[in-house]
């Protein structure tokens, strides 16, 4: 198993590996309609140019030459906690939850965050995704905000948690 930056040429791969991530994820707490009619394009062109611009790192998770997950962090774009690193997206293909692979890359990232001089780690996740509320009540995250954010035609319930690095 390796944990790696991804390369700007592994973005499109990544945009796919995580909408699917989020339909199995969220099929039973988003409208299957939004969760119908995503497309990666979408995602990969705003990869592109958060990568492009400095903005964001991308990093996978690899076992066998196969991608296991994929993280998406940086400059936070949440309102209110700019000065924080945001932890956008972090997701383990179905196979691996559960077996300490979520904790090692997790760990990783927070890791890499503070190098990079952030005080504060903060991220978001809609309150229908127990596991992950779980699983960053378990990091030291603790809830800071509730939200809500759009998705389609539908507002979906959404909390903010944050934690001071190390």
């Amino acid at each position: 198993m390796e944990i790696r930056q991804a390369g700007r040429d592994e973005l499109f791969d990544t945009a796919v590996f995580l909408d699917d991530c989020w339909r199995e994820v969220y099929r039973n707490i988003v409208s299957d309609a939004f969760l119908d009619t995503m497309l990666p394009d979408e995602r990969y062109k705003a990869f592109v140019k958060r990568y492009d611009e400095g903005l964001s790192d991308f990093w996978v998770m690899i076992d066998n030459d196969r991608l296991i997950g994929a993280a998406v962090f940086g400059k936070s774009f949440i309102d209110g906690y700019e000065d924080d690193g945001e932890i956008s997206a972090i997701y383990l293909h179905k196979d691996y939850i559960g077996k300490g692979y979520g904790h090692k890359f997790f760990a990783k990232i927070e890791r890499i965050l503070a190098g990079k001089g952030y005080t504060h780690f903060v991220l978001d996740v809609l309150t229908g995704n127990r596991r992950a509320f779980e699983f960053y009540l378990k990091h030291g995250y603790e809830v800071v905000d509730n939200r809500t954010i759009r998705l389609g035609e539908k507002e979906y319930p959404l909390v903010v948690l944050r934690k001071r690095g190390k």
